[in-house]
């Protein structure tokens, strides 16, 4: 795979994960934009000299490098299973990929300072069906190109 069509595959899917989280949240009435989170999470727990603009900034920067480390283990498990890029492995694989953020976020929402009243149970919906959706889009990249 070329480095260039890895890093389309990232961006596009990062893209379209966010734009999941955005209509997700929309509906639902819940801020479940992965950026927002992150940013939220900074302001609570970095020093106050931190401005907000710098936490959202830093919060987007996050959720981009994020989805690289993810792509990457995405990639990581392709190679090393050498299985056919379908459908159904980009759900499996999918899968790992929402089991791992949904922990990761089950991790940051408990040793971070975050609000009681989240919607913590719909959050790890949520989140897990986003990281099938960049694994779908993921997937689409790597047809559309191959």
């Amino acid at each position: 795979m070329s480095f260039t069509i890895f890093i389309l595959a990232w961006l596009i899917s990062v893209v379209w994960m966010t734009l999941f989280s955005a209509l997700w949240s929309a509906l639902s009435g819940n801020q479940f934009m992965e950026s927002a989170l992150i940013s939220r999470l900074l302001n609570a727990n970095l020093d106050k000299t931190t401005s907000q603009k710098q936490t959202y900034v830093l919060g987007w920067v996050i959720h981009f490098a994020l989805g690289i480390v993810f792509l990457g283990i995405y990639e990581v498990l392709w190679e090393i299973t050498n299985l056919e890029r379908s459908l159904i492995w980009g759900l499996v694989f999918g899968g790992i990929l929402g089991v791992l953020g949904v922990l990761g976020w089950k991790f940051l929402f408990k040793t971070l300072n975050f609000p009681s009243d989240f919607n913590y149970t719909q959050y790890y919906i949520h989140i897990f069906f986003a990281h099938l959706v960049f694994s779908f889009t993921a997937l689409f990249v790597y047809h559309w190109f191959y």
